[in-house]
């Protein structure tokens, strides 16, 4: 981990103890990408974890324009689900790693089988996006 990462990881987990949720939420706003990988997230307190979700799916509902999922997204989600029914993780990890952003969307968690959701949940490449029951 680089220190970078490391000092706002403390500054969040800092800020979030001193509730002052506010700097917490600008710091994780402008390092989104960064934080919303499962090594860096689970570094995170509870409640630094807990605005990491809130900021995802404030983004996601703004800046998500219901775009519908073109084929090439489909075969991804197959890809993935085979993956998952197989437990051929080092597959699923590559496969995750370019298209993060596609199993976030709120439209594919349908798609997902048993498999996928309870081993994405456990990798935690859901980051709670999506509630499973």
């Amino acid at each position: 981990m680089t220190g970078n990462t490391t000092t706002i990881i403390t500054k969040i987990n800092k800020a979030c103890d001193d509730l002052d949720f506010v700097s917490a939420r600008v710091l994780i706003e402008t390092n989104l990408m960064k934080l919303s990988e499962a090594k860096y997230y689970r570094l995170l307190n509870a409640s630094g974890r807990v605005l990491i979700k809130h900021v995802l799916a404030d983004s996601k509902n703004q800046g998500e324009a219901k775009s519908k999922l073109t084929r090439a997204d489909l075969l991804i989600i197959n890809k993935i689900n085979e993956y998952c029914s197989n437990f051929d993780i080092s597959m699923l990890k590559r496969t995750l790693k370019n298209s993060f952003e596609l199993v976030q969307r709120s439209d594919v968690l349908p798609l997902l089988n048993n498999d996928a959701k309870i081993i994405l949940d456990d990798m935690g490449a859901l980051l709670g996006a999506h509630q499973l029951q």
